[in-house]
């Protein structure tokens, strides 16, 4: 028998506001809900629009499925475009732009079964 399942996109909660500036979305499936030991976030990213600086206890790989973007890890730089992936070490700070004309989409895979988020100012998302 397997457990293997299928989860619809509007099944994963919606995060309105909490890390996307307006005109973009965030759903977030917390891996610890799925007997998982990972968790994934879906964004779409309006132009000119990104997450402010934060970091994770745990590392992060974003998949970028479409559009353009410029992204901040620690104190390196990268332009990255869809089909690119971008590796965040445990505890590095990082934030990124969506710097096209077009939305942004991407997936980061959180190397751990709840998204914890520091942001710069000292508040926090578990």
């Amino acid at each position: 028998m397997t457990d293997a399942k299928r989860i619809a996109r509007e099944d994963v909660p919606l995060q309105p506001g909490k890390v996307v500036d307006e005109g973009g979305e965030l759903r977030v499936l917390e891996g610890a809900e799925h007997d998982l030991r990972l968790s994934v976030m879906e964004s779409s990213i309006a132009p000119g629009s990104g997450p402010r600086r934060h970091r994770h206890p745990h590392a992060e790989v974003f998949v970028l499925v479409e559009g353009e973007g410029r992204f901040s890890i620690d104190d390196a730089m990268f332009d990255a475009r869809s089909g690119d992936m971008l590796v965040v070490p445990p505890n590095a700070w990082h934030g990124f732009v969506n710097h096209a004309r077009e939305p942004l989409r991407l997936v980061a895979i959180h190397d751990n079964a709840r998204a914890v988020t520091e942001f710069e100012d000292g508040t926090r998302r578990d």
